[in-house]
């Protein structure tokens, strides 16, 4: 068994930090892994990339080829189409429906129109589920959420790591997670 998996969105929206969840969970559930970061602009609002690899045997390169994807996780939409060329047949497609407040955003409903011409796309309001969890910082792991039905990794790893990586809001972040999960 192997997984590839691509992390999209720009900085400051929790990306390293739901990488770094499920490549310990992953590693915890007797995985091999590996991990590369790509960071655009190291600020809030450049563009971040996390590919994440996971075998069960040795993983050699962290890159994923185009074409090659089980899971494309976009944290923001037009995120999302700057890199459906990594998607292949059978991908899967998990999107936050909020874009990020930026100056010449497409018309968003142009963007989702064309996220939902993709086959085995899901679009998540992760914006209104972490509100309801009880803080808006925690749309990051509503996506964890909702990608966690698509992952060969049991839930309870997960939860187990968001406990020992998320140092504040751990129990609105749980919250978060758990309807993330139940929203698809």
């Amino acid at each position: 068994m192997k997984y590839n998996m691509l992390i999209v969105g720009v900085g400051g929206q929790g990306i390293l930090l739901v990488s770094e969840i499920i490549s310990k969970a992953a590693m915890k559930s007797g995985f091999y892994v590996k991990k590369s970061e790509t960071h655009g602009m190291a600020q809030r609002g450049g563009s971040v990339m996390t590919h994440i690899r996971f075998a069960d045997e040795e993983v050699h390169s962290p890159l994923i080829p185009k074409g090659s994807l089980d899971m494309l996780l976009a944290f923001e939409p037009l995120e999302a189409l700057r890199y459906l060329s990594y998607l292949g047949e059978d991908s899967k497609l998990i999107v936050n429906s909020n874009p990020v407040n930026v100056e010449n955003y497409p018309p968003i409903e142009e963007v989702l129109k064309e996220i939902r011409k993709q086959e085995n796309s899901l679009l998540v309001d992760a914006k209104k589920l972490a509100i309801e969890a009880g803080h808006p910082l925690t749309q990051n792991t509503v996506m964890l959420g909702a990608a966690s039905k698509r992952l060969p990794i049991k839930k309870e790893v997960l939860e187990e790591n968001i406990r020992k990586g998320v140092k504040r809001a751990l129990e609105e972040n749980l919250k978060a997670f758990k309807l993330g999960s139940a929203s698809t």
